[in-house]
């Protein structure tokens, strides 16, 4: 899965560590991040889905999308989900 946030200010470059960890922390047990690099303003976080989450595939994917548009919504306003795939 991979998660493209757009950074609220400063180049995708000078927040890329940033994005790392507050990805990390926004998943938690539903994965963990692979990788993050820049592309052109945003920056691409990969994931892979923890398979020790007890749900079907489809499921996860759908949860866990619903939950870090909601999460990056009301904890961190630092970065804009700008879309998941």
């Amino acid at each position: 899965m991979k998660v493209y946030l757009k950074p609220a200010s400063g180049s995708a470059t000078d927040n890329l560590e940033r994005a790392k960890v507050e990805m990390q922390r926004v998943i938690g047990f539903r994965g963990k991040v692979t990788s993050a690099k820049p592309e052109g303003n945003w920056i691409a976080v990969t994931i892979e889905i923890s398979p020790q989450w007890d749900l079907p595939e489809a499921e996860k994917v759908s949860n866990l999308e619903e939950w870090i548009r909601a999460q990056t919504r009301v904890i961190f306003s630092i970065f804009s989900v700008q879309s998941i795939k």
